[in-house]
């Protein structure tokens, strides 16, 4: 089958304009205009503006697919950046809260421990003023042994973190054999408790508290540690300090506090070698430095326990623990206080750690869950969204091609109901055309009858298969109806003799009366009326 379609018909059809009217006009005929004609080629391609329609749907479709992607996970991301924030800040303050109480618990203990230390040193210092006055400064002596035990004794009170003190006297060689006579006992050394070896100085305890009654007659010059301390406070003139080491009765890590006592009152600019010189003994006191911090918290406890180190850090490659255990917590919070004994040499600190570890910060676990659950339900329901906004696109694309398969459908209908309708109409207008030429003859009435009644047969056979063009042109919205006038007896008379053979048989006699006589002209609408 060959079709063909003219251009200005087949762009008139594209483009949806009207082209000329098909006027089929004829004795009883509806006229009717067709607009376009349908092409059922093959190879047919469709037109640049269909084409353009596609990729434009294409592109419109997978770019808002991609830009609700897009936004769902930006989205997404931005509510954990949010609630990465979120947690941030509040875990930070709920740190900071810890760090902060630690600071000020530990500063708490570094400086009450510290003021605590300074008053026991300034008893001390005192104790040293009234050795100088009251033993050195009169002659004879105003005090022994059991007058500076008794007033010790009594005044311990307020040397409460010292386990006594002791007045050890500058004894040169020479002076060593009147001295031992003068006091009853020799000079012994303090390890072995045996008779001191010959040196150039002796330092021997003269007068001790009872509690430290056991060092008297020891020569403090025979401890390494008790030597440097007695030539440091000589040189400074001020209260030294030495590294902790175990005290002998209670076997507590401790530190001897060391005084020098001068025969004379000293300028506060007297050199060092003026102190050396003036220096006529030495005033020191023990002090139980793990029963005072040990103390010290007891008196500070409170509901969050943290665990106290006090070291002696002079030598800060190898820090001398004085306090405390010796490891580390598992808390990651710590926190460094200085301590100032009055010791110019010697440098300690307090390191303090909070006994358990730090909670977890469930108000910042919290916000944070909360604004990741309401980020999720939003994604949630954007996604689902875009989910049925997807499937209702990809419906209404399955629905386009059905549609296009229905039109080309009625498009071959059509162009199949036109092409019967040409093949058929070819013959029957030779075989209109013979019966006209029939006619034509000389025929007797009966004959003339017959042959116009074949006539208005074939032409009702015209009628009907143009009538079946128009309702395929009808479905397709190209026809357009018109009101032309007609001749109703003419068509009345052709429709009794098409049914009078059938009327005749079955007996029946079919007949039409129009009061008027001549041509009876009648003019119909669209709808018969």
């Amino acid at each position: 089958m060959n079709c063909s379609v003219d251009g200005n018909v087949k762009s008139a059809l594209l483009n949806g304009t009207i082209g000329n009217a098909i006027h089929l006009a004829g004795p009883g005929q509806l006229a009717v205009k067709w607009w376009g004609l349908y092409d059922n080629c093959a190879n047919s391609q469709p037109p640049p503006a269909a084409k353009v329609k596609y990729w434009g749907t294409w592109n419109v479709k997978y770019w808002g697919t991609w830009n609700m992607m897009t936004l769902v996970w930006l989205f997404a991301m931005s509510g954990m950046i949010v609630a990465c924030i979120i947690y941030h800040i509040f875990s930070s303050e709920h740190y900071r809260h810890f760090e902060d109480m630690l600071v000020n618990m530990c500063d708490e203990r570094a400086r009450m421990l510290q003021q605590q230390f300074g008053v026991s040193m300034n008893h001390v210092h005192a104790l040293a003023i009234l050795v100088s006055t009251f033993h050195l400064g009169k002659k004879p002596s105003a005090l022994d042994q059991k007058s500076f035990a008794e007033y010790t004794a009594r005044t311990s009170f307020e040397r409460p973190l010292m386990t006594g003190v002791a007045y050890a006297q500058k004894i040169l060689h020479s002076e060593r054999e009147v001295f031992e006579k003068e006091h009853g006992w020799t000079i012994k050394n303090m390890h072995s408790k045996d008779l001191n070896p010959i040196q150039d100085e002796y330092v021997p305890t003269v007068f001790a508290q009872d509690t430290i009654g056991y060092l008297i007659s020891l020569d403090m010059m025979s401890g390494e540690e008790d030597r440097e301390n007695i030539l440091r406070a000589r040189a400074s003139g001020k209260g030294v300090l030495t590294s902790p080491f175990k005290l002998l009765e209670s076997n507590h890590l401790g530190v001897v506090l060391t005084f020098a006592v001068y025969e004379k009152e000293l300028p506060a600019d007297a050199t060092v070698e003026e102190r050396i010189e003036a220096a006529a003994g030495y005033l020191g006191g023990a002090f139980d430095v793990e029963s005072l911090v040990e103390n010290l918290l007891c008196q500070l406890a409170q509901n969050e326990a943290i665990i106290v180190n006090v070291y002696d850090i002079t030598n800060s490659s190898r820090p001398l623990i004085m306090y405390g255990p010796d490891t580390s917590t598992v808390s990651t919070l710590s926190r460094v206080s200085p301590l100032d004994f009055g010791d110019p040499f010697r440098k300690h600190e307090m390191h303090c750690r909070l006994a358990r570890e730090i909670p977890l910060p469930k108000l910042a676990i919290g916000f944070a869950s909360g604004v990741l659950a309401l980020v999720a339900l939003i994604c949630y329901m954007v996604y689902n969204a875009h989910i049925h906004v997807k499937k209702v696109v990809e419906d209404y694309r399955k629905m386009e091609e059905l549609k296009k398969r229905a039109e080309a459908a009625d498009i071959a209908k059509s162009q199949f109901l036109a092409t019967v309708s040409h093949e058929i109409r070819t013959p029957m207008n030779g075989v209109l055309g013979m019966l006209r030429m029939l006619m034509d003859t000389e025929l007797d009435a009966t004959q003339q009858d017959f042959a116009r009644t074949a006539q208005a047969s074939g032409r009702a056979l015209i009628t009907l298969i143009n009538e079946v063009l128009d309702q395929a042109r009808i479905e397709f919205g190209r026809v357009e109806l018109e009101s032309v006038p007609f001749d109703l007896r003419a068509i009345l008379d052709d429709v009794l003799s098409l049914f009078s053979g059938k009327t005749r048989d079955n007996g029946i006699e079919c007949l039409f009366q129009i009061g008027c006589q001549g041509f009876l002209l009648v003019t119909l609408d669209g709808f018969g009326r």
